[in-house]
């Protein structure tokens, strides 16, 4: 029987605690982060937030645990509830809208949305369209590979040559698997139907961020499959993009998410649902870097 990502009644516990608290390209350099700006004349993207009342989140619900639908249909995941505190730390309504993860930043480009949350990179490629936040999660990609197959691989550059499942063709893991020469494909069916694939030997590998995966391990429950640990490459910081020129926006984002990583919730709900605190910059010294 499969494992749920949270029993039911520790979600509720987590969140209530938490409130009780009051609570795909390189990444860019320190230089080209965004950072909170001080002249905000003239936008309206915060005023006009709370004007209406409400803030409108766009993400998937298909990429557990950061976005998901749990088993009683409710939409949660690391994402999710950092959005839900954030909007509490602002003291403003949230609504959610879910869309496939290719529409989502379509749907913030065309105002249909005010925020995108869904473990986004920032890019240089996106920063051409997009503004983000302070990042809130560091962690780096890796791979699912069938547990027999765990000495063929000891770096990214194993990849090379490889049939690889990928979650979406606009990804970084596909930008990535594009890169190092592996041959791969996206699969919109979900993550059982790539896991499957891969045990059948249709596919010998899957690429994400290496915390989705143990994740995802764990609740599949087949021994068949393991993360090979040794498989570390593409750091990533994940931060939320919102229209480019929406600084006031930015800023009061920030100031919610530094204002969550102080008071320790950020920590709290990355242990909760990825297995261990992610909201701390990674070792990066042994990650593979590749420049696409």
């Amino acid at each position: 029987m499969k494992k749920h990502y949270l029993l039911a009644t520790f979600i509720g516990l987590l969140l209530t605690g938490l409130i009780a608290c009051s609570i795909d390209n390189n990444e860019v350099e320190d230089s080209q982060r965004p950072t909170n700006k001080q002249d905000t004349e003239g936008d309206d993207s915060w005023s006009a937030v709370e004007e209406a009342g409400v803030l409108v989140v766009g993400t998937s619900g298909t990429y557990a645990p950061v976005t998901f639908f749990d088993e009683d249909n409710e939409l949660t995941g690391f994402d999710v509830e950092l959005s839900r505190a954030i909007a509490d730390y602002l003291e403003i309504d949230i609504e959610f809208s879910t869309m496939d993860f290719d529409g989502i930043l379509p749907a913030l480009r065309n105002g249909q949305i005010n925020m995108a949350i869904n473990d986004f990179a920032i890019t240089e490629e996106r920063l051409e369209t997009f503004d983000f936040t302070d990042p809130y999660k560091y962690s780096y990609g890796s791979i699912i590979i069938r547990t027999d197959d765990l000495d063929d691989y000891q770096d990214a550059h194993d990849l090379e040559g490889v049939p690889v499942a990928l979650g979406s063709l606009t990804s970084n893991y596909a930008r990535f698997a594009e890169h190092i020469g592996a041959d791969g494909v996206a699969y919109d069916g979900g993550v059982e139907a790539i896991l499957r694939d891969i045990l059948n030997g249709n596919q010998d590998a899957y690429l994400n961020d290496r915390l989705v995966l143990q994740r995802t391990i764990e609740e599949f429950g087949d021994d068949g499959l393991t993360v090979a640990d040794q498989v570390k490459y593409h750091a990533t910081e994940s931060a939320i993009p919102v229209l480019q020129g929406n600084d006031a926006l930015v800023d009061k984002l920030n100031e919610a998410i530094n204002a969550l990583r102080e008071d320790g919730t950020i920590a709290k709900l990355s242990e909760a649902f990825l297995g261990e605190d992610a909201s701390a910059p990674v070792n990066s010294s042994e990650v593979v870097e590749f420049d696409f």
